[in-house]
């Protein structure tokens, strides 16, 4: 497993992604209780590891830029690069987010998981959306 010789906050910041894409797997999928349960633990519990390591300001603002960004996009469609931009506040908050800095791959690898995941499931629901509004089926 690549979180095996990690640092505890980069192993921190595994464990909140992977928390984070078994919400969306209940979120996509309702129903089954079992992710969403399991995810939330595991971001709840990662956030907790984070949070008594004092993140920084600075980071925890990018953070949440990035999931304001994301979060526009859900709701209006805009252009893909509003995507790549929260997906890079998502990388460089996270490799900032506590100091000693958290190893760049994993940062890389949580913040394009994180934000690609958000930016390909956002246009899936836009366009499941239109469909749904013009009578298409897929």
């Amino acid at each position: 497993m690549w979180l095996a010789g990690a640092s505890p906050a980069a192993a921190a910041l595994g464990i909140f992604t992977v928390g984070l894409l078994l919400i969306y797997i209940e979120l996509n999928r309702p129903g089954r209780v079992i992710p969403g349960a399991l995810g939330l633990l595991l971001a709840l519990l990662a956030c907790a590891r984070l949070w008594a390591a004092h993140p920084q300001p600075v980071a925890l603002l990018l953070v949440a830029t990035a999931g304001f960004l994301l979060a526009i996009d859900l709701v209006r469609g805009s252009h893909v690069a509003v995507s790549a931009a929260a997906t890079l506040a998502l990388v460089v908050g996270f490799r900032e987010l506590v100091t000693p800095p958290v190893g760049w791959m994993a940062c890389i690898l949580c913040g394009v998981g994180l934000g690609g995941t958000t930016a390909v499931l956002t246009r899936v629901a836009r366009r499941a959306r239109a469909n749904k509004a013009s009578g298409k089926s897929t």
